[in-house]
């Protein structure tokens, strides 16, 4: 019923993103369509807002009798668009804002479920499965058939954007699943001091500047999934692969550190390899 309350069309994708019309939000909240133009031509947000979610055209309009002129005609995103109606207000226009967001909300679904991946989407993809074949001696054909077993697809051209950060996660579990177990059962090896000091120093300030690198990379991926940005998956491989490299590297720093005399003036290196052996 609500769909009802706006007209055909009223979202549409144009450019990769979608938009309505000023045209359309005149003809859904039965107002002048100049009225409109006037609204947005007078809201009062900044320039990189309005430059990031309406953009303007000109464009033959009908105004009956079979004649038609040449009008300015805004297209905008979904957020242009709430900032746009926030002034229009009454059960009637809550009512039409309402359908407006169900009709973004439903199109925004159904491109996520239907849109195919290209294959510079897909590169995180073959990264991944790069990685699953070296660690698991798989032939490159049976990890391929992996993914589309799991996804039901006939080849990785067809998952859509949705699928993409899943499959990337799903073939990184494989990867990575029981990996560092059994190193962990080695005996430790007869210890040579290799670095001076000074060089340990360097190296543990490296790996805290990792470190912090991966936290920053794991509080960044899930805003890119949510978003279904085309770098999520990339991100999700960064994280992972980081926290292997990372924490292979502490245990290694903190043998070495393990065998080292700090000078007791040196409280901030003192924390630094605290860290480390933690």
């Amino acid at each position: 019923m609500s769909q009802s309350l706006i007209p055909a069309e009223a979202v549409i994708r144009s450019d990769g993103i979608l938009k309505t019309t000023s045209l359309k939000v005149a003809e859904a909240f039965n107002k002048r369509h100049s009225h409109v133009l006037r609204s947005i031509e007078n809201l009062d947000c900044s320039a990189e807002f309005t430059s990031a979610h309406f953009w303007v055209h000109v464009q033959k309009i009908s105004i009956g009798n079979g004649a038609s002129r040449e009008s300015k005609v805004y297209e905008m995103t979904k957020d242009g668009f709430m900032f746009l109606v926030m002034g229009f207000t009454g059960a009637k226009a809550a009512a039409i804002k309402e359908a407006y967001i169900n009709a973004f909300n439903q199109m925004a679904e159904t491109l996520k479920n239907t849109t195919k991946t290209n294959s510079y989407d897909r590169t995180c993809l073959r990264d991944a499965i790069n990685m699953l074949v070296a660690k698991k001696s798989l032939l490159y054909s049976d990890a391929y058939s992996l993914i589309h077993q799991r996804f039901s697809v006939s080849h990785i051209d067809q998952l859509t954007q949705a699928q993409l950060p899943q499959a990337v996660e799903y073939v990184h579990r494989m990867a990575l699943e029981g990996d560092w177990l059994a190193p962990a059962a080695l005996p430790e090896p007869n210890f040579t001091q290799q670095f001076s000091f000074d060089e340990l120093y360097q190296l543990a300030m490296l790996w805290h500047r990792a470190e912090v690198m991966r936290q920053s990379i794991e509080q960044v991926y899930p805003l890119l999934r949510v978003a279904e940005h085309r770098l999520a998956g990339k991100y999700y491989e960064m994280y992972r692969l980081f926290k292997l490299d990372i924490d292979s590297s502490q245990r290694l720093l903190a043998r070495e550190v393990a065998q080292v005399q700090l000078p007791h003036d040196y409280e901030f290196m003192s924390s630094l390899f605290g860290l480390l052996q933690s």
